[in-house]
C-alpha cells in the first residue's frame, strides 16, 4: 500500500493529530511499502533494526552496538534510505567498522527537517554513529544516538565542519552558500529545486555532488516491496 499525501491536508482526526497522519498510521506493517507506519517509525528512531526484535540497546558504550537480531528486517522510509545507500556507493561509510556504526566520528549536515525526509534521515545516521545537524525554519539541533540537543553554533559553522550536507529545502529561493563547502564535501540535492549554485559548486576541489536522488528512491521502494514479500507473503 501506497499513500499519495497530502489526502485531507490538515484536516484534524477525531483519532488524535491529523486525518493524513492517522491514514498513514492505518497502513499494516505487512502491507506499508513505504515504511512509514508507526510501528517501522517507532523502531527507526529507536535503532530497532528487526520487525521480529523486541530488544535493541546498547552495552559496553555507545561505540559496541549489540543486541538480538532477529531474521524479518524492518523496512525504512524510501528517499532517505535512498540517501543511505548513496553514501555507502560514494564510500563515505566506513567499512571497516562494525555495522551500526560506521559514520563513526562524522559530521552532517541536513537542510531539512520534515517527517518524511529530513528527520528520518538524520536519525538514520545518528544511528549509525554520525554526528548530525538537523537544520530547519524552527532551529539546529544536534541529533546523536537518541539525543536531540540545541547548539549554538551558525549554519555557516556547521557547514564548514562538515563533509557531508544534504539540501532539502522545498523552496526555488533558497541557496546553500557554496563559501561554506569545503573541499572533499559530498553535497546531496533532495529538494526538486536546485538548493545549490552547481557551477560554483563544482570549481570546489574534491566535492562530491549529487544533485537528484529520485531514481535510488524508485529503486528502494522495489526493495522495499521486495522485503515485504520476503518477510510476510512467502509461503513456508
Amino acid at each position: 500500500i501506497m499513500i499519495y499525501s497530502p489526502c485531507f491536508g490538515n484536516a484534524p482526526s477525531f483519532y488524535g493529530g491529523n486525518m493524513d497522519d492517522y491514514l498513514r498510521d492505518t497502513v499494516p506493517v505487512e502491507k506499508d511499502v513505504e515504511g512509514l507506519c508507526y510501528t517501522y517509525r517507532h523502531n527507526l528512531y529507536h535503532n530497532i533494526r528487526y520487525i521480529d526484535t523486541q530488544v535493541s540497546h546498547y552495552k559496553g558504550g555507545i561505540n559496541t552496538p549489540t543486541g538480538t537480531k532477529g531474521e524479518k528486517k524492518c523496512l525504512l522510509p524510501c528517499t532517505p534510505l535512498a540517501i543511505i545507500k548513496i553514501l555507502e556507493y560514494l564510500k563515505v561509510y566506513d567499512e571497516n567498522l562494525p555495522v551500526g556504526n560506521r559514520m563513526h566520528g562524522k559530521n552532517v549536515v541536513v537542510i531539512n527537517r520534515s517527517e518524511i525526509v529530513g528527520r528520518p534521515l538524520a536519525a538514520l545516521l545518528a544511528n549509525d554513529g554520525a554526528d548530525v545537524y538537523s537544520i530547519d525554519l524552527n532551529g539546529v539541533y544536534l541529533m546523536r544516538r537518541g539525543k536531540m540537543l540545541e547548539v549554538a553554533e551558525t549554519q555557516e559553522e556547521l557547514c564548514k565542519k562538515s563533509r557531508i550536507i544534504v539540501t532539502g529545502v522545498p523552496t526555488k529561493d533558497y541557496r546553500l552558500p557554496t563559501e561554506w563547502v569545503q573541499p572533499g564535501t559530498v553535497v546531496i540535492n533532495v529538494s526538486h529545486f536546485k538548493n545549490v549554485d552547481e557551477d560554483a559548486l563544482m570549481q570546489v576541489p574534491g566535492v562530491k555532488y549529487v544533485p537528484l536522488v529520485g531514481k535510488v528512491t524508485v529503486a528502494m521502494l522495489e526493495r522495499n516491496l521486495l522485503r515485504l514479500i520476503q518477510n510476510f507473503h512467502l509461503k513456508e
